[in-house]
Formats: structure tokens, sequence, C-alpha cells
């Protein structure tokens, strides 16, 4: 053990000096002073990127969000103050989160107008991922910021790596998300944004200030080294490193146990709610602390209860022990007639109108003048599938057909009772969230009746 640590300390000496060997100490210093300050063209560069980076999140482009980020002057004020606080430079850390404030303010107010004109008003992947930030976006925050400041203190070409970093801690989207926030009077959006970029901006801070205290960079004649500057900037740094950082250990954890519920949750789908005589479709994975849940349709001949009792029963066993399972179980124009003595004249009314008598030891009377009001009511359940996927097929050109099952076990067919309706529309191109949208409030609007859960797949 101890050679080893010997070892070590050898190799990691080794790296210090060669390290601090190929450092341009002027030079970097020259560099961080000239890309700290925002001038007009620095300002409009910064607005233009929000711009292109928000049009990107509206549309969840990734490659657009990069181009933004590519162009983007956010890290120059961040890099000043690690490098300010490395060299005990007070002048350089106030023009650099001078810098920092103003460029966040620009930013937040070219987002905030752009999401407040844009048509497109419904959240992308691409901005719920902004905010919920974890211990991972501190490890890239750091990671990111040693590679910046390692490669902007390197003699010779280091124009490949810097935009690398700009991209990789991506500092731009979150200030993008906090201007949705902003438009949409979103509060949750908007801090769990800001707490993003905060964190980013923090850590890259930090990284910066501990390669240039490891490079040996020379202190600042404008320096705040009397002891009450320094133990204020101490204690400033730690509180603000633990009220950024701790709750995104608990972020970490969440994200983990939800990853892990997930993929857990689709293999037991997988392996146990797949059947050849039935399509398996809506299937919502909810996560909780406490208690999490499957909700799964499954249309086709319908699973007995003691059937479902069993699946249940494995879910413990597969590492879902508080999770509940939910299985709807839609008919759509065929229907569950129950055994001899279970039903109801309602029942058999049921099955004559669809064509589907029930199987009993006594002929079924045939309906009498007293069932007309009954049998009424059920033509009315009957839902309208081929005029509906004729009025989509006229909208949209890609539409191909149209499937609609109710759920099962719904036997009211009152105004007063929701009942549940899922539909299969199946697409040669697949619509984007937009056009699913419109779909589903057209659904809803011609079946005012009922609940549509609506999903969509290409056309075979």
């Amino acid at each position: 053990m101890t050679r080893f640590r010997r070892r070590m300390q050898v190799v990691i000496g080794h790296l210090l000096r060669s390290l601090r060997l190929d450092t341009d100490h002027d030079a970097t210093i020259a560099q961080v002073r000239s890309d700290v300050s925002l001038r007009s063209g620095g300002k409009w560069a910064l607005a233009f990127a929000i711009l292109i980076a928000s049009v990107g999140l509206n549309v969840n482009s990734t490659a657009v969000i990069i181009g933004a980020m590519l162009i983007s002057p956010l890290m120059g004020p961040i890099v000043g103050a690690g490098v300010a606080l490395g060299t005990s430079d007070l002048a350089l850390l106030r023009t650099s989160l001078r810098s920092l404030v103003t460029a966040t303010g620009i930013a937040l107010l070219a987002s905030t107008v752009y999401f407040a004109l844009s048509p497109l008003g419904e959240a992308q992947s691409e901005l719920l991922a902004r905010t919920r930030p974890t211990l991972y976006d501190v490890l890239i925050a750091i990671f990111g910021g040693s590679a910046g400041i390692v490669a902007a203190t390197r003699r010779g070409n280091k124009s490949l790596v810097v935009p690398g970093v700009a991209i990789a801690t991506a500092l731009m989207p979150p200030l993008c998300t906090a201007g949705f926030g902003l438009a949409h009077l979103d509060l949750w959006f908007f801090l769990g944004a800001m707490h993003l970029f905060s964190i980013n901006a923090l850590f890259i801070c930090l990284a910066t200030l501990a390669f240039v205290r490891l490079m040996r960079f020379e202190r600042s004649v404008d320096t705040f080294q009397q002891l009450p500057s320094r133990r204020r900037i101490r204690v400033t740094i730690t509180v603000l490193t633990m009220v950024l950082a701790l709750p995104t250990i608990y972020t970490a954890y969440s994200v983990v146990q939800e990853s892990r519920f997930k993929t857990r949750a689709r293999r037991f789908v997988t392996e146990h709610l797949t059947f050849a005589n039935r399509t398996l479709v809506n299937v919502g994975l909810t996560y909780g602390l406490d208690s999490s849940r499957i909700d799964a349709t499954l249309i086709g001949p319908p699973l007995s209860p003691a059937a479902l009792d069993s699946i249940r029963a494995r879910m413990p066993v597969e590492g879902l022990r508080s999770t509940k399972l939910q299985v709807l179980q839609p008919l759509g124009q065929q229907l569950l007639i129950e055994q001899a003595g279970a039903g109801s004249r309602r029942d058999e009314l049921r099955g004559l109108e669809a064509g589907f008598p029930k199987v009993v030891s006594a002929p079924i009377s045939a309906p009498t003048a007293a069932d007309s009001v009954e049998l009424a009511a059920l033509k009315r359940e009957v839902l309208p599938v081929a005029e509906l996927a004729r009025e989509l097929g006229a909208l949209y050109p890609s539409f191909r057909s149209l499937s609609l099952a109710r759920e099962a076990g719904i036997a009211d067919t009152s105004a007063t009772v929701p009942r549940r309706v899922s539909a299969v529309a199946r697409w040669q191109r697949l619509p984007n969230a937009t056009e699913l949208r419109r779909v589903r409030e057209f659904l809803a609007l011609r079946l005012p009746d009922d609940s549509v859960t609506l999903s969509s797949e290409r056309a075979r």
C-alpha cells in the first residue's frame, strides 16, 4: 500500500510539473481580460445566440441548440471570475461579475420575449431536461471548467477544446428555459432552470480557481489579501457551494431511482403484459418515492381478475414492491357477455344489438316495446369510427386509419358518467406534438361524453 501511494505521488507530481511547464501565464491573463468585458458587439452576439437557442429548444432541435452555444460569449465572465479569485484580482472580479449579471439579464430578456411571442407554447423534452439539475450536472460543470482553463492556458492552438467546453457545460439552454418560465409565468420552471445555470456557472468558476492555483499564477497587485476580505470570500463561496450542490444530491438520487423503476417496469410489461391475441397500447409509468404506478391498456379479450391478480403477484419479485398496476381493457365494438346467471336484461339487449348472443342454458327473449329506450341508448354507444377516420383523413394527408375502443366494465351510459375511450391513430408519417394535440382535441369534441386517450403509430 505504501509503495502504491508513493508511485501515485510520483505520477501526480510529474503531471503537475508538465501542466505548469506548458502554461502561458501572460497570454492567458491577457486573453481572459479581453473575453471578460461584454462590448456592444458581444451583447448583440449573446442576444442572437440566445434567440437561436430558444428556437432550438422550442422545436426540440439539438443541432440548433449546439450551434447557438458555439457563438455564445457566456464563458468569458465565468472563467474571468475564477481567474480573478485565483490571482486575488479584485478589479477583474468586479468586471467579471458585472459582465455576468449583464449577460444573464440580456439572455433572460431575449428568451422571455421570444417565448412570449412564439405560437409553440408546449414544453418540449429539451426544455424539460433543463428544470431538474442533478449531481451529474455538478460533475459536468467541474470537468468542463477544468478542461476549459487547462486548454486556455496552453501554448499553441486551443481553439478546438474551448468550444467543446461551452457545449458540454450547456450554459445557454438553462437561461432560455428560465425565459420560457417567465413568459408562461411558471415559477418552478424558472427556478429549476436558474438553479441549473447557477450550478454550471459556480462550478466552472471553482474549477478555474483550483487550476489557476495549481498552475501557480502570480497574484495581482490589486489584491484582496486582507484577512477580513479573504475570509468573507471563502465563506461566500462555501455557502453558495452548499446551497447549490446539496439539493442536487437528492435530485440525483431520485433520478437514479426513477431510472431503475422505469427499467424494471418496462421489462415487467414486456414479460407479463404481452400476448399474441391482445395489443398493448398506452403504457404509462409514473414514479414516486413512496408509491409508483404502471398504467397499461390492453385491446383484445379481457383478462380475468384471477389472471390480473397473478400478474400483480409477480411485481415484488421483479423489484416493483411499492408499485400499483392498473390495466385498462377496452372492448370497442366487441362486447363481453357474462356467463349465465351473472348478467342482466341490459346485458342481453347489448348482446342482441352487437350480434353476440349470450351463452345461456335458456334462450334469450326477443326485445319488447319496453326495451326500446334501452336499445336506443345502446345504439348511441357505438363509436363512429368510419366517420371520424374520414374526417381525419381529409384534415391530415398522412393519416391512414383509426381504431377506437371503450374500457371494459363501463356500464353506465348516462352523460354524467365519463367513459374512457382508447384511440389508436396510424400514420404514414408520425405527426408532431402540435398535430397530436389538435387530433386529441378533435376527438374530444366529436366524442363529448368520453375521456379520450390517444396514441399514434406508424402504418405498416
